[in-house]
């Protein structure tokens, strides 16, 4: 066994191991045993181990060294058992004993252990009415932090000043566990000033016992127990004591909260765990629901702002398509999400020519809506400008390359209707090729002409020309519509949207629109949509001049 200086200083347990040769005792930070009071001399007496003798000298301090109630004037041989008292205000005890070693922290992942505190006996109070009421008194104290709302960073902080109140350390650290990670993560820490920073030390093992077995583990004195030496890792960074709780949230260990001292003059015992380990469990309820408030929050934030997004896109995208005389215009919009990257829009132009355009943002979500968000608006502003399409597309092109990164862009169809002749010219920036109706059943194509707006900064654009004769039809749509999958993953491909749009070509616009959606809600059936569904029908009546 050891031999030690063992009692309480300053209301809490302090243990000094004894080592071979001349240990200095005293207030100042440099004696090897510091006695931090101001009754005690700067260096107040010495110590020294040799042969397995031990001898105690008082130094000339201002206050006196008393061996069992009486004082020393030369230097005086020790017993076990004998109460040394330095300048009446500090008692320790000369044993041969050591305080409970309950773990030892190491790089290399081995552990020593005699004992931990779990959580099923954490509240087993009975017969310790002291160590209850300390207890309490630490809750009490945490009771504001703990009910009080406030950002997970803002929580981690606060945390990190109730450790600094419950126990003097040298280091606290908050590590909490995240998905996908095997080992916890450092959240906040906090060192004392002037403390070195080192690794944390905090073996595999020890990470294991703490988040399986949902222990507090501790190390008393490690630095100064012989038996701890060969322990690099903590020797070299003067760890005295060392205490790790489990973050426990009523379901499982979230995290760890690690606590640690260089100062030779106190060392963490068993009572303090028990209470450095209720008090984690509270941390980790309140982490938890700190966690779900924020989430919670989160979801709200984000429910609004896709609100916001979609009433921008429900006055965006035009309501009334009955802007041209002798033709029908049906049109549907679906996003898969709550708000989508499809657009369409029809506008009467002061000359009397109908803009129409259809388009496909790529991606989902927030970030497309956005997009289409300001493509329509540009769009509507540049025909005023450059009445060439080729010109519009160009500019538009570079509008947006310039104003997204490199994975937003749009495939887009916009054409310029003559009602009169039925005439339209158009630029097809790599959207699905729309369907060109006849009269007389014949159906074509109309192919790209240029890139996706935006996927490149100087991109040639060219345009085209057809004609929608009376009767004749032009059928734009987005590639949701042959892509869409029912629950066995089969496509609903061209073949069947071209067929079904021959079939119905002799109803209205808004007949033919609505049996594409009706054919489609059959094909998919319960399965999720996965893109955006969007058509825009444009269909000259026979009776047009």
């Amino acid at each position: 066994m050891a031999l030690a200086l063992a009692g309480n200083i300053k209301g809490r347990s302090a243990c000094h191991f004894l080592r071979d040769g001349e240990q200095i005792i005293g207030r100042e930070a440099t004696c090897h045993i510091r006695l931090p009071d101001v009754s005690v001399s700067r260096t107040h007496a010495k110590i020294v181990l040799k042969d397995g003798k031990v001898t105690l000298t008082d130094l000339g301090s201002s206050n006196g060294t008393l061996v069992n109630g009486r004082p020393i004037t030369r230097p005086r041989e020790l017993t076990l058992g004998d109460v040394l008292v330095f300048a009446d205000v500090v008692q320790l005890k000369f044993v041969e004993s050591v305080p409970p070693a309950e773990t030892m922290f190491s790089q290399n992942g081995s552990s020593i252990e005699s004992s931990s505190v779990t959580l099923d006996e954490l509240f087993d109070t009975a017969d310790r009415a002291d160590e209850r009421t300390n207890l309490f008194r630490i809750l009490a104290e945490a009771g504001e932090i703990l009910a009080t709302h406030r950002p997970l960073d803002e929580l981690y902080e606060a945390i990190l000043d109730l450790v600094e109140k419950l126990a003097t350390c040298d280091k606290a650290v908050l590590l909490l566990m995240e998905e996908g990670r095997e080992e916890p993560t450092i959240k906040a820490s906090r060192l004392k000033l002037g403390a070195a920073e080192g690794e944390l030390v905090l073996s595999r093992t020890m990470v294991q016992k703490v988040i399986e077995q949902r222990s507090g583990l501790l190390t008393s004195d490690a630095q100064q127990d012989p038996r701890f030496q060969q322990q690099e890792s903590v020797v070299s960074q003067g760890i005295r004591s060392a205490m790790a709780a489990p973050l426990f949230d009523n379901e499982k260990v979230i995290g760890i909260l690690y606590a640690d001292t260089t100062d030779p003059a106190f060392w963490y015992n068993r009572d303090e765990l028990r209470t450095f380990t209720a008090l984690a469990n509270l941390i980790g309820v309140k982490i938890t629901q700190a966690r779900l408030t924020e989430a919670e929050e989160e979801r709200r934030r984000l429910a609004r702002e896709v609100q916001s997004a979609k009433d921008i896109l429900a006055y965006i995208l035009p309501t009334d398509l009955g802007c041209a005389l002798g033709y029908e215009m049906g049109a549907y919009h679906e996003p898969c999400l709550e708000v989508g990257g499809d657009l369409y829009d029809v506008k009467c132009l002061e000359d009397g020519r109908v803009l129409f355009l259809a388009g496909d943002v790529a991606g989902k979500g927030l970030g497309a809506a956005l997009l289409v968000s300001n493509i329509m608006p540009i769009v509507s502003v540049l025909i005023d400008d450059s009445p060439d399409l080729t010109e519009l597309a160009a500019r538009l092109n570079r509008q947006i390359f310039l104003s997204t990164d490199l994975i937003h862009y749009a495939t887009l169809f916009l054409g310029v209707l003559d009602p009169p002749t039925g005439n339209v010219e158009y630029v097809n920036a790599g959207h699905n090729p729309p369907y060109w109706l006849t009269p007389k059943c014949g159906i074509e194509e109309v192919a790209a002409t240029g890139t996706p707006i935006g996927m490149l900064e100087a991109a040639p654009f060219a345009s085209g020309q057809l004609t929608i004769a009376p009767g004749g039809m032009l059928f734009l749509f987005s590639d949701g519509i042959p892509e869409a999958q029912n629950a066995d993953g089969e496509f609903y491909e061209d073949d069947r949207l071209r067929d079904l749009v021959c079939r119905e070509r002799d109803n209205s616009a808004g007949e033919i629109v609505a049996s594409v959606r009706a054919d489609l809600d059959r094909f998919v059936g319960d399965a999720s949509p996965t893109d955006d569904i969007t058509m825009l029908l444009i269909k000259r009546t026979l009776d047009a001049d």
